[in-house]
């Protein structure tokens, strides 16, 4: 299952940066032949300036530069079964907030709220964690925004009583390595969505837990 998910992952990244270098042929090509010379060797005007908005993802990535994200949707549920006692309901959110300390270079972090609710209890987990990140601009809508970094999270799990049991919590921390390498676009400027694959790798704990999967990003920088 991880294998398909993963394989699946990496051709959906693969036609995103195909038509990244599309995108990038194109423009080339029509700055070539803006600043080029005519059939008969007559000279064509020079190329008209990008008017800045114009070109997204060569905006994207300056120096000073703010992004808030979010690498995960935001998700509220609510879930019943008819003849059966009691729903089950997940809230869960993780915005990112990430700044530009020199050109394409980038540091930040996330916050994160997952909580689940079922007849038999529930859990809630709060996650942190620092990462690093270097944007790789391929044309003026296509760029690649790979990102390392570390996360805490904490577990609290309670059990409601049932019977003679009695109600019991239980509590554990994690330690984790997180990798996301998105295919960025850039559709308009300050807005930006991707998509790619990520790696979430268990450091703590006897029995660590690997997460292989395709994450999508969305949000905006100013």
């Amino acid at each position: 299952m991880k294998s398909s998910l993963f394989t699946t992952t990496l051709g959906v990244a693969a036609v995103l940066v195909w038509s990244a270098r599309a995108d990038a042929q194109n423009t080339q090509n029509a700055q070539g032949r803006a600043g080029g010379q005519g059939p008969a060797g007559e000279a064509r005007s020079p190329a008209i300036p990008q008017v800045p908005g114009s070109t997204p993802a060569g905006m994207f990535g300056l120096k000073s530069q703010w992004t808030i994200s979010s690498d995960t949707s935001i998700f509220i549920s609510n879930t019943s079964i008819s003849g059966v006692s009691g729903s089950t309901t997940r809230f869960q959110i993780q915005p990112a907030a990430d700044y530009f300390i020199i050109d394409n270079l980038s540091l930040g972090g996330f916050v994160g709220v997952n909580y689940t609710s079922v007849p038999s209890g529930h859990t809630t987990q709060f996650g942190i964690g620092p990462r690093v990140g270097y944007n790789i601009p391929f044309s003026s809508r296509f760029s690649v925004w790979p990102r390392a970094g570390f996360s805490f999270a904490s577990t609290s799990q309670t059990v409601s009583a049932v019977g003679s049991t009695p109600e019991s919590s239980t509590n554990n921390t994690a330690f984790a390595l997180n990798l996301f390498a998105p295919v960025m676009f850039h559709p308009v400027a300050h807005f930006f969505v991707g998509f790619g694959p990520a790696l979430d790798q268990d450091l703590s704990g006897d029995n660590k837990t690997t997460v292989i999967a395709g994450r999508l990003t969305i949000g905006g920088w100013f």
